[in-house]
C-alpha cells in the first residue's frame, strides 16, 4: 500500500507556546522541521533552508514584550529578511505569518478583517509593519502568503505574559484586582491550532481573524479563575478599560465551526 504523502513544514519559534504545541499536535500528520537558530541571523537562515527541502513555512517566532527597537528588529526586520530569503527558493508553496489582534485599535464593535489597523502598542506595530510589507509586495513572491491575526490565547501550562497566567499569579497574592472591567476575546490553544491547520490545507491567502467570536468581561474571566483555583473573597475595581474582540465569520466559513468555551479554557490552564 502506498504511503500517504506528508506535507513538509518548517516552523520558526518551535520553543514558544504555539510552535511547540503545533509540533506536538501535528508531528504525525506532517513532516515538521524545527528551525534551530535565532531568526535574526539571516545568513544562518539562508544556509539552513538551502540544505532542507520543504513546501510550507509557519512563522511563529517573535516576541510580544520589550523595547521598541528589539521588537522592530525581531518581529519586523527578521520577518522581512526571511521572506526575501524564501523568495530565492523555488520549492516553497506557502508562507503563513502569525500576526496578532493588537494590530487593531480598541473598539466596542466586533473587529472584522477589513477594519482599519491602528496598533495599540509597539508589539502590534511591529506585526502590522510585516503585514503592510506582505500586502504591498504580495505579487512579487512566487509562493502564497497568509496572515493569521490571533486573539487572546489560553492553553495548558501557559507561561507568564498572557492574561490568564498573569492573573493567576496576581490572584495568588492579592484579593483585589483592578483595571479589568473591559471585554476581550479568548480562544483555546487547540482551536487556534485547528484553525491554522485549515489555513495550511487551503493555502489560504487572505487576512483572517483567529478568534472565538465571543466577547467576555475580564472580571468574569477572573471570577472563573478564582472559582477553579482559589475560592477567595475577591474584589474587582469598577474602573472601565477599552475593548478588543473579534469577528470570526470568515474563519467559520472555512469550516471551523465549534470553539471551546471560556469555562473549559480556564479549566485547561493548569493541566
Amino acid at each position: 500500500m502506498k504511503t500517504a504523502y506528508k506535507k513538509q513544514i518548517v516552523i520558526t519559534g518551535s520553543t514558544g507556546l504555539l510552535g511547540s504545541y503545533f509540533y506536538k499536535k501535528f508531528k504525525k500528520k506532517y513532516k515538521i522541521f524545527k528551525y534551530p537558530h535565532k531568526i535574526e541571523n539571516i545568513r544562518k537562515f539562508d544556509t539552513w533552508i538551502s540544505n532542507n527541502k520543504f513546501q510550507y513555512l509557519i512563522h511563529f517566532a517573535g516576541i510580544s514584550r520589550g523595547k521598541t527597537s528589539i521588537l522592530n528588529k525581531i518581529n519586523f526586520k527578521s520577518s522581512i529578511n526571511i521572506l526575501k530569503s524564501l523568495k530565492k527558493n523555488n520549492h516553497i508553496k506557502y508562507f503563513l505569518f502569525i500576526s496578532t489582534s493588537h494590530v487593531y485599535n480598541f473598539s466596542n464593535k466586533k473587529l472584522m478583517e477589513n477594519f482599519k489597523t491602528k496598533p495599540i502598542n509597539a508589539y502590534g506595530l511591529s506585526k502590522k509593519k510585516v503585514e503592510d510589507f506582505i500586502i504591498k509586495n504580495r505579487k512579487s513572491f512566487n509562493f502564497k502568503i497568509g496572515i493569521a491575526r490571533i486573539f487572546n490565547i489560553t492553553g495548558p501550562k501557559q507561561r507568564k505574559g498572557y492574561f490568564v497566567s498573569d492573573m493567576y499569579s496576581k490572584m495568588s497574592k492579592t484579593n483585589f484586582i483592578d483595571n479589568v472591567n473591559c471585554f476581550r476575546d479568548f480562544i483555546h490553544l487547540d482551536d487556534v491550532l485547528d484553525s491554522l491547520d485549515i489555513l495550511i490545507s487551503k493555502n489560504y491567502e487572505k487576512i483572517i481573524n483567529i478568534s472565538s467570536g465571543r466577547k467576555i468581561n475580564l472580571i468574569e474571566v477572573c471570577k472563573i479563575l478564582n472559582s477553579n483555583y482559589f475560592h477567595k473573597k475577591m474584589k474587582y475595581g469598577e474602573r472601565g478599560g477599552q475593548n478588543l474582540f473579534g469577528d470570526n465569520k470568515l474563519l467559520k466559513s472555512l469550516g471551523k465551526k465549534k470553539f471551546i468555551n471560556i469555562k473549559k479554557i480556564i479549566k485547561s490552564f493548569k493541566k
